[in-house]
């Protein structure tokens, strides 16, 4: 396993498929968080801990684990203070005044005073409850009632948002890949730079599974990770280099041979 101490706040760690089998594991049985992978992630989080400094009293550890195209697993643990939290919050009030009703500063504050698990545990509630709430979006009108159909028609499927995040080594890539997805339901797209390395964000609105194959085939055939709502996201958005901001894969597609 190779750990890789990112800056003061995050650590990446990349693990080959042959040393999860040496110890009894598979990359699977790792990402999904099966119970044979407790003592592994105990022993993760000690070390990941003793990296960052990490106090569980008052800090709250993020992780998010992807399987990569040759069977390795690349885990990204971010270690979040009461600024982190505070930051993330004040970004995400900023997003849209939607979310402004579920993310308060009530419920941050309540985050901020709780400490051990407790604190983890209503971080983590208040995530998913904009992970709703951004779905709710996309499936109610602009005066924020939901659109019913007359129960003559046929039902209209329930909307889902996902945010994906690509890493490339290089633009052609990109540029291959946003011509591919390009007809895709992405109703948001931004192009980052991180240290030599690509990261393309988009957001796609689909409950259709062959829609959502098709994306995640992409991802793998092009670039070389892919995430799904993952919390590194939010790192390259802090730390990276905004190239597009907005209707990248539109931008993106247009430069391809």
């Amino acid at each position: 396993m190779i750990i890789v101490k990112m800056n003061e706040t995050t650590v990446e760690c990349s693990i080959a498929a042959s040393e999860l089998h040496e110890i009894g594991l598979t990359p699977e049985a790792v990402v999904s968080g099966a119970e044979n992978t407790t003592s592994f992630f105990a022993q993760l989080n000690k070390e990941v801990g003793a990296q960052l400094d990490y106090n569980p009293e008052t800090e709250v550890m993020m992780m998010s684990k992807n399987m990569m195209m040759d069977g390795s697993v690349r885990i990204f643990a971010v270690k979040m203070s009461n600024d982190d939290i505070q930051k993330a919050a004040d970004r995400i009030r900023t997003a849209a005044e939607t979310i402004l009703k579920t993310l308060t500063q009530e419920m941050v504050d309540d985050v901020k005073a709780k400490t051990g698990k407790e604190k983890g545990i209503a971080l983590n509630e208040v995530i998913s409850n904009l992970s709703e709430t951004i779905n709710r979006i996309y499936t109610h009108d602009t005066d924020g009632e939901s659109q019913h159909e007359d129960p003559s028609y046929s039902y209209q499927p329930i909307t889902e948002y996902a945010r994906y995040m690509m890493e490339f080594d290089n633009l052609s890539e990109i540029y291959r890949f946003a011509k591919v997805v390009q007809k895709l339901p992405i109703v948001e797209s931004s192009l980052y730079k991180y240290r030599d390395r690509f990261y393309l964000m988009t957001g796609l609105v689909s409950a259709d599974e062959n829609v959502i194959y098709d994306m995640r085939r992409a991802g793998v055939e092009y670039s070389d990770m892919l995430t799904v709502n993952s919390p590194e996201a939010m790192f390259i958005e802090e730390h990276g280099e905004c190239i597009l901001s907005e209707d990248a894969v539109i931008h993106l597609s247009d430069l391809a041979k």
